[in-house]
């Protein structure tokens, strides 16, 4: 084994698990010195019943391991007890009552036991001080990503009961105050070492709206985050309270920012709510300004109210434009069609359509989810993204 090339014994240790790996390294310095960079994975994990902060925090301080971690997912996922332990109800309702009853009297043992932990690590997972020490001493740190959508019971020992659960989006919490304080410091760190660190991707798939109504001056501070960005993927969580009451100002704040990543190449914004937004305050502002995404690449576009014109001239602005997608899934059960599509209160899909073929030139227009056109009486449910191309029927009501 000592004698094999160097190519051969990297793809023997890519194969190996990790105890294997461990073993493995106790045989020759050599294979100790080969296999030390294949101990961390290049993505790092932090679950919210996890210690797993101070973990990332030993291996900042790694001068082998710091240099390994290149992407962090911060798991904020917290279950809506309230409505998750009705959702048990209609997910057993057809079982045995004395097997439903020790199912539910496991699964919610063990949620006990994991609530505690979460009470315990989560508080503390996004301290300013600790994320900026620690963004600090990973200097290949590129991407960040903050879900509350995906489920943090993956593991084995957790029960399936809680994973099923789980699919039914009511019974995902969104503590509003919390995950609006903890993704300001996520965006405070970075911005403090953005001389240090370049983050190119970014992501959080469940932002209260309010987070963008905070002061002009904190949303200035954190637009600095957005500066090296490539990839932005956002999904914003809009609620009538308290979002009415400052919408103006966080379409102020959210345009200030988008516009800060003047490298992005890749845009997913969306929507997530009751009701569909209308857009229209921030494509003037962009209009104002007078903005464009001069390498924006590939868009995609959900859970939007527009017109005809207003996004026709926002989205044949861009002209490096390549891959659409207009709509999506949405948040939705298991058994629901999709819902985060695109509704139009003025003009036509296929004026829309004609008129970004005619003017750009994209490689590929998809659609998904319910499209609706108030004026033509377009309407179409797509529970899976479609070329605009292979539509041929549009359901006129």
């Amino acid at each position: 084994m000592e004698h094999l090339p160097i190519e051969l014994r990297r793809a023997v240790i890519r194969h190996a698990d990790i105890p294997s790996l461990k073993s493995l390294r106790l045989t020759s310095k050599a294979w100790a010195d080969l296999g030390e960079e294949y101990l961390i994975s290049s993505v790092f994990t932090s679950l919210p019943h996890c210690p797993d902060i101070p973990r990332l925090q030993a291996l900042s301080q790694h001068p082998s391991f710091k240099h390994r971690v290149r992407s962090l997912i911060l798991n904020h996922g917290e279950l809506n007890e309230y409505h998750a332990r009705h959702n048990t109800y209609f997910l057993q309702y057809m079982r045995e009552p004395e097997s439903r009853l020790e199912a539910q009297t496991s699964a919610w043992g063990i949620y006990a036991q994991l609530k505690e932990d979460k009470e315990r690590y989560l508080p503390t997972s996004c301290e300013t001080n600790t994320l900026t020490t620690i963004f600090g001493r990973l200097p290949n740190l590129r991407s960040i990503e903050v879900t509350l959508t995906t489920c943090p019971f993956e593991e084995e020992r957790h029960p399936e009961l809680l994973k099923d659960i789980w699919r039914i989006p009511s019974s995902r919490l969104l503590p509003r105050v919390a995950t609006t304080e903890r993704f300001t410091n996520v965006l405070t760190a970075i911005s403090s070492n953005v001389s240090t660190i370049r983050i190119k991707n970014l992501s959080h798939d469940r932002l209260p709206f309010e987070f963008f109504a905070q002061k002009a001056i904190v949303n200035s501070l954190l637009s600095t985050a957005f500066q090296s960005l490539t990839t932005l993927k956002l999904a914003i969580d809009y609620s009538d309270m308290p979002n009415n009451l400052h919408s103006p100002q966080a379409f102020q704040n959210l345009s200030h920012c988008l516009r800060a990543a003047a490298s992005l190449q890749r845009l997913d914004f969306a929507f997530e709510g009751r009701k569909k937004i209308d857009i229209s305050p921030l494509l003037s502002l962009f209009r104002e300004a007078g903005h464009r995404f001069s390498s924006l690449v590939e868009l995609t576009l959900k859970g939007i109210v527009s017109t005809e014109m207003e996004l026709g001239d926002f989205l044949t602005a861009q002209e490096s434009l390549k891959i659409l997608q207009l709509g999506g899934l949405g948040v939705r059960a298991p058994h629901q069609p999709s819902n985060g599509g695109l509704h139009l209160k003025e003009g036509s899909f296929r004026g829309l359509f004609g008129r970004l073929r005619t003017e750009l030139d994209l490689k590929e227009l998809r659609i998904q989810g319910d499209l609706v056109a108030v004026e033509s009486g377009e309407r179409w449910v797509l529970d899976h993204a479609e070329l605009e191309e292979r539509l041929r029927e549009y359901v006129i009501d």
